[in-house]
């Protein structure tokens, strides 16, 4: 059976030749933003991967730094997600469903291919790995974005100059007071820092007391979430996407059965409209790539558990086992149901061994007294939320690869701003995706493509789940601007320390500063 050929989710490629035709309208839809979601891919993580896990802090941000001002910036992605407001659930009481448990969201995916123009490293396995993942590095030459990282220089141009573009762009990103996700998020935000805004801080206090000011609506890092808060089995992007997206269609199934009796309570779900490219002249369009989904074999190998458990396998295309999501995460699910199912024999064991021993004398049954049935009831018939309980893990260990990536309330968070009169601007112009929260796997991105904005919109998917699973107080209390660190047991805290001071860099751009409000 041929391999079935399945559209990515919408994204807007955007080149140094449209650029500037876009940019009015990122500007608007960032305006109505409930969070964004950022990622950024490089031209290689160095030779020397112990440096960049330095046991000391300082170490190993000079070390990364380092590695920034030396390589380049391939691609920038962003997803920008705007709740419906109409769609807001309401809260549940305690057992029930919520009477509207979905928030939905649609979202707008941007892909910047970016070009260094000044000399930099480029690591052959990485760049080998990312066309293996759809990069197409003749399109990154000729079309990239030309920027040159650190501080902007008086000659590089007015508005229209691409390099200044970007840089406003990102200033518009900072300055929305809403949440900015990122994913293993420490590498990036480094990157991101040098190539849109100024030079590289030469201390990590310095570093993080300019973030503390840049984002006033703070950051969080979806790995810092599902590891020390959620408590993963994995935490890599593709399986936490794929496994909630699983979850939201469960969810969004159940709540479409909700009238069948006996149905069970549904728990806050999100679904995700994909909104189209947004509307260009015909020379600047650009066409949509396609994903391969291979076809279900019933002689599939195992999964490769080095895939399953860290995102990634030495073999890459040459692992002649499965890295499918979904053969993982069928594996698991069947795991926990048999050890549940074990747990139940176990039970029904002692059950009939207690009821053997109970009827082998009527006068002893007739003895028993009142309080002596309910101490039997206690020890036989343990309530099945206990047993289920026992499964739950200790807090995540870094698996992952080293690829990995205003005060803010509630309001904040679930921010949706005007988002129908912004739908009405693009409704005529923009392509409507159905909601990627589909039972079908065959609509799912596959886990074996790579992008920049793929990977923001994963991030922004599973930040919207973490929202749903935990309440968006408790996400904003425990992991606001915390941010993942490989190795070390204890996130980057993003707050400036009362003996730290702001880098020049940033301090100019505070003078300077602010993008004004068009």
């Amino acid at each position: 059976m041929p391999p079935k050929t399945v559209p990515l989710p919408t994204y807007n490629q955007v080149t140094k030749h449209n650029l500037a035709a876009i940019q009015p309208m990122i500007v608007q839809l960032l305006k109505h933003a409930s969070f964004i979601a950022l990622d950024a891919e490089f031209t290689g993580l160095g030779s020397n991967l112990g440096a960049t896990r330095a046991n000391d802090m300082q170490e190993r941000y000079q070390n990364l730094s380092n590695l920034a001002k030396s390589h380049a910036l391939v691609a920038f992605g962003l997803s920008i997600f705007i709740l419906d407001s109409s769609s807001a659930p309401e809260k549940a009481q305690d057992g029930d469903s919520p009477q509207n448990p979905e928030n939905a969201y649609k979202v707008h995916n941007f892909n910047f291919s970016m070009l260094f123009e000044k000399d930099y490293m480029v690591s052959p396995r990485s760049m080998l790995f990312l066309a293996e993942n759809g990069l197409d590095l003749n399109q990154w030459i000729l079309e990239g974005i030309p920027y040159t990282g650190g501080c902007r220089l008086n000659n590089e141009g007015g508005r229209g100059n691409p390099n200044g573009i970007m840089r406003s762009i990102f200033k518009r990103i900072m300055n929305q007071h809403v949440p900015v996700v990122v994913h293993n998020g420490f590498l990036d935000l480094i990157f991101l820092y040098h190539s849109f805004y100024a030079d590289l801080p030469p201390n990590l206090a310095m570093f993080v007391a300019d973030l503390s000011d840049m984002f006033p609506g703070g950051l969080y890092d979806t790995k810092y979430v599902s590891d020390y808060i959620t408590r993963e089995q994995s935490s890599f992007l593709a399986y936490l996407f794929r496994k909630y997206e699983r979850q939201d269609a469960r969810s969004n199934s159940q709540y479409k059965s909700k009238d069948t009796p006996g149905a069970k309570p549904v728990k806050l779900f999100s679904t995700f409209d994909v909104q189209g490219r947004l509307p260009l002249p015909p020379q600047l369009a650009r066409q949509e790539p396609t994903r391969t989904v291979p076809a279900k074999n019933a002689n599939q190998p195992v999964f490769c558990e080095d895939y399953a458990y860290h995102g990634v396998c030495k073999k890459n295309m040459k692992c002649g086992k499965s890295h499918d999501l979904d053969v993982i995460l069928d594996a698991e699910e069947a795991a926990l149901e048999a050890k549940k199912n074990k747990r139940r024999k176990t039970k029904a064991t002692t059950n009939d061994q207690v009821t053997s021993d109970n009827s082998t004398s009527q006068d002893d049954v007739v003895m028993f007294t009142a309080s002596q049935n309910e101490a039997s009831e206690t020890s036989t018939n343990r309530p099945k939320e206990d047993t289920e309980n026992t499964t739950s893990g200790a807090p995540g260990v870094d698996r992952d690869s080293t690829s990995e990536k205003t005060d803010a309330s509630t309001d904040i968070l679930s921010k949706s701003g005007t988002t129908k009169a912004k739908a009405q601007i693009f409704a005529d112009e923009t392509l409507k995706q159905p909601s990627l929260s589909s039972s079908s796997s065959d609509s799912a991105p596959a886990e074996n493509f790579h992008s920049a904005y793929f990977d923001a919109f994963m991030t922004g998917t599973i930040f919207a789940h973490q929202l749903n699973e935990h309440d968006a107080t408790e996400v904003e209390k425990s992991a606001k601007n915390k941010i993942y660190l490989i190795g070390k047991s204890f996130p980057l805290k993003i707050e400036k320390s009362a003996f730290s001071k702001f880098s020049p860099g940033h301090d100019r751009q505070r003078q300077g500063a602010r993008v004004p409000e068009k």
